[in-house]
């Protein structure tokens, strides 16, 4: 659902903090990513966390410290880090063109906002469209992600959905956000403490599923896997009405880190969809925010989800990865 602050709500951010609880918890279902989750207040700076399926901090391309959001950038100059052969044992770039793309992941991959999965909006069914079209004529689109999940729902309940066979895999994974979905109306110190005792379950899910694909009893023609940093829905910016604290901002961009370094020992591609959404969450318009840029556009559908442009910019960003990998 939308969520629009009124006149009053605007004044007292207060206010608006509660209504988004009340609005979060009018839809607790498997496909809600707050169901379930506690409604107490927060600190710190912040009139809650904030997080769910699209996550709120970033790995950069250009570089630097964790606290800014900083990685190094990848071969393909596209916010792409990878191993030099490859996840499956490929080259890199000219790897064995796909004969399947596996999807994997939570509701930015199920698309669930702008049509589903097989939506004309949906992110990932324009990267199946494109590979297809340019590297892959028998392309198959397998689509597994369910709204809702977290990490540890990957291995545990969308792997048991795809078939193990022949012919080389293309896998796109977009997961994460979630884990932290339970801190959004926590404490700085309880959030932290969270990620601190959630990480290594987190880490441990991503090792099942690389695991999985790389049995090669299972698929002898081997994969690549394409990971995703998690953009800032709200900019990295602490501002009216939510107040989001520069703490909270902080664990997802280490929550980056890790995905990035992961990525690097593994040799998948991660994509960085944090940089090229800074200035278009709910904050593209404060001038103030670090990310202003005059003119911009927004990309957020509702407090978490990405709208239909912001949907094309994480294809496009996508496309830089897949043509790295198959040029």
């Amino acid at each position: 659902m939308k969520l629009k602050a009124s006149t009053a709500s605007r004044r007292h951010p207060r206010i608006i903090a509660l209504a988004l609880l009340a609005s979060l918890g009018c839809a607790a279902n498997a496909s809600d990513p707050f169901a379930g989750q506690p409604t107490g207040g927060s600190s710190g700076g912040g009139a809650g966390g904030t997080t769910g399926p699209s996550g709120m901090g970033g790995t950069a391309a250009t570089g630097g410290s964790s606290a800014t959001g900083g990685a190094p950038a990848g071969p393909d100059a596209g916010g792409s880090t990878g191993g030099a052969t490859g996840t499956g044992g490929a080259p890199a770039g000219g790897a064995a063109k796909p004969a399947r793309m596996i999807v994997l992941g939570d509701s930015i991959a199920a698309c669930q906002n702008v049509g589903g999965k097989m939506g004309a909006d949906c992110s990932a069914r324009k990267l199946y469209d494109y590979v297809k079209a340019t590297y892959a004529p028998a392309l198959v689109y397998e689509n597994q992600a369910v709204g809702g999940a977290v990490t540890a729902d990957v291995p545990s309940r969308q792997l048991e959905a795809v078939k193990p066979g022949p012919g080389a895999v293309l896998l796109l994974v977009y997961v994460g956000g979630n884990d932290l979905a339970k801190y959004i109306f926590s404490s700085d110190a309880a959030a932290t403490k969270g990620y601190e005792t959630d990480l290594p379950g987190v880490l441990a899910a991503w090792n099942q599923v690389f695991a999985f694909f790389d049995d090669k009893s299972k698929f002898p023609d081997g994969y690549r896997a394409v990971m995703n940093s998690q953009y800032n829905p709200f900019d990295d910016c602490t501002a009216v009405p939510y107040n989001v604290s520069a703490q909270k901002f902080e664990l997802l961009h280490q929550f980056n880190g890790e995905l990035a370094k992961l990525a690097q020992a593994k040799g998948a591609s991660l994509t960085d969809q944090y940089t090229p959404f800074l200035g278009h969450g709910h904050h593209y318009n404060v001038m103030r925010c670090p990310h202003f840029m005059a003119g911009a556009a927004g990309w957020m559908s509702d407090l978490i989800h990405p709208n239909a442009a912001g949907h094309e910019d994480l294809f496009q960003q996508w496309k830089k990865t897949v043509d790295a990998l198959y040029h």
